[in-house]
């Protein structure tokens, strides 16, 4: 089952068996109070009791084992605005590969103690959005410095994910989106082909090296919107659009409405 993303959300309870697997893009943050048993791509995965572990959901996966009365705590934030908060390169690419990265969740990685928070302020006011956004963001950074640091953390096998020369690709893409970025720069980066890395990018991620480009482009135009005061045009500009018909139009095309629009809904929301 596929779905585009749960967007910004966060639960904690009792959980049973999936019936199906599912993938959605977020970046998912799972944590147990009891060993979690699932599937991923088809093969066996277990998160210990008491590890924080996160992975982007693009991978098919299924909670197969029954918590009974433990508790299980989940933090999903999509994609577009995971890249749009400029995360470490080495973060973002161990993610796009398929690695689960597992954590202690002790101290600054207590999300159990979080998520509750941060449910009743994702429904309230603007004033309480606001503080929970920014405050999700300070945990995500958290967590990224902490995979990044710990090689060991990131030791859980990746199975059949995305091929490391895309995720290396991906990774790079993001970093340098708001510069200028040609397919065959992208390809040095993993010593390949131009023509043969721009199949092994989208046989990989399903989509071209110019999608992902504007996807991470517009991700980036919707951090500033929303972080800064940066006038639009040159919010285009920031963000790697060297053209602003092209950004007006890209961005309307993936967020349904002009970027003055965009912020004038949410600037007050989100972080």
């Amino acid at each position: 089952m596929l779905r585009s993303s749960f967007g910004l959300a966060c639960w904690q309870g009792e959980a049973g068996p999936m019936t199906v697997a599912h993938r959605h893009d977020d970046v998912e943050f799972n944590l147990a109070t009891v060993d979690l048993e699932y599937l991923v791509d088809g093969r066996p995965f277990s998160i210990p009791a008491g590890r924080l572990a996160v992975f982007w959901a693009a991978r098919p996966h299924q909670l197969v084992s029954a918590t009974g009365s433990q508790v299980v705590t989940w933090l999903t934030v999509p994609l577009d605005r995971v890249l749009g908060w400029g995360l470490s390169r080495r973060f973002v690419e161990r993610i796009l590969a398929g690695e689960f990265a597992l954590l202690d969740h002790d101290g600054a990685l207590g999300l159990g103690d979080r998520v509750p928070g941060w449910q009743a302020e994702l429904a309230g006011d603007d004033d309480e959005h606001r503080t929970a956004v920014l405050e999700i963001e300070a945990f995500t950074r958290r967590v990224a410095r902490a995979t990044s640091a710990d090689a060991a953390a990131n030791a859980a096998a990746s199975g059949s994910g995305v091929r490391p020369q895309a995720a290396a690709m991906a990774a790079w893409i993001s970093e340098h989106a708001h510069e200028e970025v040609r397919v065959p720069e992208v390809a040095r980066q993993v010593h390949l082909h131009p023509q043969y890395a721009m199949a092994v990018f989208r046989d990989a991620l399903g989509i071209t090296i110019g999608e992902y480009l504007t996807q991470c482009r517009i991700a980036r135009a919707q951090h500033l919107l929303l972080a800064t005061t940066m006038p639009v045009p040159e919010v285009g500009f920031a963000s790697g659009f060297r053209s602003q018909s092209q950004f007006y139009a890209r961005f309307r095309e993936r967020c349904g409405e002009p970027p003055a629009a965009y912020r004038r809904r949410l600037g007050s929301a989100a972080g």
